[in-house]
């Protein structure tokens, strides 16, 4: 398979051999050809992309990405998505889309039998995400695959999303603006041709032994029954309250609501996310939507943020930066996805004093006094802070931690259990490299090691049993890692930027099991360092 590019001025498409896999190290690579300095987000290539094992039935390979510039940091991007669309960009005969460029006019790309071409979307501009999609599977086919944007996509808000197959959005980074402003409303892979497997019995072997694990392991029967992602209840300073301001009071939402069906992953037998109150929900949306601005029906809000096209992270944290009152903020939503109002641009230019953002991004809602590993992903990754950034310290502490992963660890070279409160740049850094690692292979991390049914070597199996090739996971990990960091080098971003807020090395946790907990400034900023050169970011 290849990457597919498209001139998106004059509609001419070519494809091009890729490699690494076909996935993000491909389309990273292709951002890094087209940029020798600072550059605006819209002027740079687009990529979505899945990988070569996607298409596939097996557990944790529905995974796409899209790749680009982001408009609220400047810098390099990326954000995932589950579900459908990574099998529908193989069977239109591509693994990946790279749109260059900017269209004259609202358009629509359309990928099918490994060719490109534009179509008119003039009648589509101006939809939500809901109807757009729904409009584009009449035209095209109930089985097409359809990425799409919504008004605030069209509106340039920095924190717009890209919304696939309905229900699986590419939520961070703003990437949703990019496409609007390169007037590309959708871009839809028809087709149905099945990838090629190298070795199906192998593939059936690792299948059947991730169903047969999935019941016993704690966290994947969490996600497979109800509510799953649905709800949380989280111990003061474990989740963001008026943006992680108030620690004394705890960051739950409630009961979750009716299950209205489940947003499955084609061939995962997981079925993590579901929809309730007409959105699909992944793990961040309430959090930062909930508890975080006060709202009581964070599951109405976040249904609209699906709509309107809008990172429910980046604009929960825009909200709280900016002191909107609960009662006002479904009003506030509808202004920013018509974009008619500047808290469209993003905490850090908005209310820079308050942001609680590292390189422009805001943070996800998980505190990193208390998790201070978790922290240092979030400080040193190249993107911008993303909760799935590593797995997270309470998981392999004393008391919290889960003991079925702590072989899987030391088969990683890392000692476990620490306390949840202690530095290991040893252990973060593997970590990055295996979840980089994961993320390049379009693995999806909440399937696999280190605290899921796939091992490493079962997630090796099973590339290999797709592909034919058996990858070194941790050194394409490491190689994605060091590829974001020579794009932000070539943008002019400095390693300077890798911090975080200061309320986290100022406020201590309040109350509650985590009280006290606080980063030190000292320390935090010496293992960011020490990560730098563990990464071969200098």
């Amino acid at each position: 398979m290849a990457l597919i590019h498209v001139e998106l001025a004059t509609g001419h498409a070519q494809m091009r051999p890729a490699g690494d896999f076909d996935g993000p190290v491909a389309a990273l690579r292709v951002l890094l050809d087209a940029i020798d300095g600072p550059v605006e987000p819209a002027d740079a290539p687009l990529a979505l992309v899945a990988s070569s094992v996607a298409g596939v039935a097996g557990p944790g390979l529905a995974r796409c990405a899209a790749v680009g510039l982001s408009p609220l940091s400047g810098g390099v991007a990326e954000t995932r998505a589950e579900g459908p669309y990574a099998a529908g960009l193989r069977a239109a005969g591509v693994t990946g889309v790279v749109l260059h460029g900017r269209a004259a006019g609202p358009v629509c790309v359309v990928v099918e039998a490994g060719q490109a071409r534009l179509d008119p979307a003039g009648e589509l501009w101006g939809l939500e995400t809901g109807p757009a999609t729904d409009a584009l599977l009449a035209r095209y086919g109930a089985g097409a695959a359809v990425a799409v944007i919504g008004p605030a996509g069209e509106h340039g808000v920095r924190y717009a999303s890209i919304v696939t197959c309905g229900d699986h959005p590419l939520p961070r980074l703003g990437l949703g603006a990019v496409l609007g402003t390169k007037n590309v409303k959708a871009v839809v892979c028809v087709g149905g041709s099945t990838p090629p497997v190298a070795d199906s019995d192998a593939l059936g072997r690792v299948a059947a032994d991730y169903a047969a694990a999935l019941p016993g392991n704690p966290l994947t029967a969490w996600q497979h029954g109800e509510p799953g992602f649905g709800v949380w209840s989280a111990e003061p300073g474990y989740a963001p309250v008026a943006g992680f301001a108030d620690t004394t009071s705890r960051g739950g939402v409630g009961t979750a609501p009716a299950l209205e069906r489940i947003a499955a992953c084609p061939g995962c037998p997981t079925d993590c996310i579901k929809v309730y109150a007409g959105a699909a929900l992944h793990q961040e949306a309430l959090a930062m939507l909930g508890p975080n601005l006060g709202v009581a029906d964070p599951w109405a809000v976040h249904a609209r943020c699906v709509q309107l096209g809008l990172d429910p992270v980046s604009l929960g944290g825009t909200l709280a930066a900016a002191g909107v009152p609960a009662a006002e903020v479904p009003s506030v939503i509808e202004r920013i996805g018509a974009g008619g109002d500047p808290l469209g641009e993003g905490s850090a230019r908005i209310a820079p004093d308050h942001a609680m953002a590292s390189k422009g991004v805001e943070l996800p809602p998980f505190d990193p006094r208390v998790q201070p590993n978790l922290g240092l992903g979030y400080a040193v990754a190249p993107i911008g802070p993303r909760y799935d950034i590593i797995e997270h310290d309470l998981d392999f502490d004393p008391a919290e931690g889960l003991p079925h992963s702590y072989p899987e660890m030391a088969g990683l070279g890392v000692s476990v259990p620490r306390p949840r409160g202690e530095i290991d740049v040893v252990r973060t850094a593997q970590l990055l490299r295996l979840w980089s690692g994961l993320d390049a292979l379009g693995i999806c991390p909440y399937a696999a090691t280190p605290t899921r049914p796939l091992t490493l070597a079962q997630v090796e199996a099973l590339v290999e049993a797709v592909t034919g090739e058996r990858p070194d996971v941790l050194s394409l990990g490491a190689e994605r890692l060091r590829l974001q960091r020579e794009v932000n080098r070539r943008l002019r971003i400095s390693l300077e930027a890798d911090t975080l807020p200061d309320r986290f090395f100022n406020e201590p946790v309040a109350t509650g099991r985590y009280a006290g907990a606080v980063l030190d400034r000292e320390a935090f900023m010496a293992a960011v360092a020490e990560l730098h050169r563990e990464l071969g970011f200098i």
